[in-house]
């Protein structure tokens, strides 16, 4: 899969992806939001709520990002909305902002409903700001998509799995070094390190 992955993001092709989560739990997502990004190009989205399996709105989390219990009663499980998310993952560098929040969402929330942990490997473009921009006082989503000029209602699961794809390949496009890992799923892991290393030539 490492010769797949490596065409792809050489292509710019890509899935960009967030959750939002009802409570503390990471088995608790709520909202997925899902870009398709194909040489560079949003090509395709899809979002949904979601309706854990325990059903419970913590009033921190609703304090982020608005969505109450009410509106989850008649929303599809995870179980329900597989179908249509499992072509978005199988098989593709999946990026998110903070990608171990994420995919930490997605896997436990899988597991929640027996269903099984796809094979794919993940980006982090929180990682990749940091090294393309380290010049940025900070890489948080709203603070980058604010300095590229990239629209963002934060919080809300599309909107922000929009902004990391634009973030994503301003980025890959940015000219910086970005030697990424295949060691495990997370292809940015440690790349803040292969960055310090890597001795650019000068002008």
């Amino acid at each position: 899969m490492q010769a797949e992955i490596t065409q792809a993001l050489a292509n710019l092709d890509f899935t960009a992806i967030d959750f939002e989560t009802a409570n503390e739990r990471r088995a608790s997502a709520c909202a997925v939001g899902v870009v398709r990004v194909s040489g560079g190009q949003i090509v395709e989205t899809y979002q949904t709520l979601l309706r854990p399996r325990e059903l419970r709105v913590d009033w921190r989390n609703f304090q982020v990002h608005g969505i109450a219990e009410a509106d989850l009663h008649a929303a599809p499980s995870i179980a329900d909305a597989w179908a249509n998310l499992l072509p978005y993952l199988h098989r593709q560098p999946v990026v998110a902002h903070n990608s171990a929040f994420d995919v930490s969402v997605l896997e436990h929330t899988l597991r929640d409903h027996d269903l099984p942990i796809p094979a794919f490997h993940c980006l982090c473009s929180v990682k990749l700001a940091k090294a393309a921009w380290p010049y940025l006082q900070r890489h948080k989503l709203d603070h980058v998509a604010a300095h590229f000029g990239i629209p963002l209602n934060h919080h809300d699961a599309l909107s922000d799995a929009r902004a990391c794809a634009e973030i994503t390949v301003r980025a890959l496009r940015s000219g910086r070094p970005l030697p990424l890992c295949f060691k495990q799923r997370e292809l940015t892991a440690g790349l803040a390190r292969r960055v310090a290393r890597i001795t650019l030539p000068h002008a």
